[in-house]
């Protein structure tokens, strides 16, 4: 019976070996995630884990792989060299969408679950690999802040290029303005009541937490103490009173409550005599003559 070369013997057992490293990487992925599943109930968390575990169980992976064929040793340190030489000549956009997967993990800039802008791309982030970042885009031609329908693949190098706007991440609210132009002759004074009134009712449950958060995220940064509760601001133009109404919201539900404090103030202004929202009018004192009209003298 002949024998079977060394050599070959080698290579099946580092495949069988390969094989085997893959499937405990497979199940500790798995493991990972039910353990995530059951134990963390936030989900935009759960995800982020997620994917620091997966992308991780990837780098070990590649180098396991790598170190059962090559062995620890010269071969391994010189292929590791070539191929590192390689990547790093032949592809620059991966070496600097990698490094920026490495700042976006370390240094927080934002997690799964975020709303965020990156560049000319505003969404919230469903995913980020270690090449791009996944974002629900919003905007666009849809007007405020509601889904597009569109899913869109950023590179993570555009971090080190573009700015990148978080809305969630330190202070999960934003300050959102609302602007009512009312004539001079109306009750300001009322129409100011009517609009606190209005942003109070909706703002009440929100203002101690919005609070709260913002004084934790002042201990961190110099940030300026700023009234989470709502407020009214006037500006005097030639034609009308403006009126600006400012307070807090949810990121996720700006627009719907835009909308809704809207309806409200409406409603309201329209059973007050006292209060007329005012317009842009044109008044017309003349009439240019045609050309080609013959004017007659009387």
């Amino acid at each position: 019976m002949p024998q079977i070369p060394e050599v070959y013997l080698q290579a099946l057992w580092k495949a069988i070996s390969s094989l085997i490293f893959v499937l405990v990487m497979l199940v500790i992925y798995r493991g990972a995630r039910i353990l995530l599943r059951t134990q963390m109930q936030d989900t935009p968390h759960r995800h982020t884990l997620r994917m620091l575990v997966r992308n991780t169980i990837f780098f070990v992976g590649g180098a396991g792989i790598l170190l059962i064929w090559l062995g620890f040793g010269s071969s391994f340190t010189v292929a590791m060299g070539i191929l590192g030489a390689g990547v790093a000549f032949a592809s620059q956009e991966v070496i600097g969408s990698f490094a920026g997967y490495l700042n976006i993990v370390t240094g927080g800039l934002f997690h799964i679950g975020d709303r965020v802008r990156i560049g000319k791309v505003t969404g919230d982030v469903l995913d980020i690999s270690i090449l791009r970042t996944t974002v629900m885009e919003i905007g666009e031609w849809v007007r405020a802040d509601q889904y597009t329908g569109r899913v869109v693949t950023v590179a993570n190098r555009v971090v080190f290029s573009d700015p990148v706007f978080n809305y969630t991440n330190y202070w999960p609210y934003l300050w959102d303005e609302i602007t009512i132009p009312v004539t001079y002759a109306s009750n300001w004074k009322l129409a100011q009541e009517i609009m606190l009134t209005q942003a109070e009712e909706y703002s009440r449950g929100l203002q101690a937490q919005a609070k709260g958060k913002l004084q934790h995220m002042r201990e961190s940064y110099p940030i300026q103490e700023t009234p989470v509760a709502p407020t009214i601001y006037l500006t005097l133009t030639d034609n009308w009173i403006a009126m600006t109404l400012r307070y807090v919201v949810e990121p996720g539900r700006r627009r719907a409550v835009q909308g809704r404090i809207h309806r409200q103030l409406l409603q309201r202004f329209e059973s007050e005599p006292d209060i007329t929202v005012a317009s842009a009018t044109v008044e017309i004192v003349g009439v240019p003559t045609l050309r080609g009209e013959v004017v007659h003298d009387s």
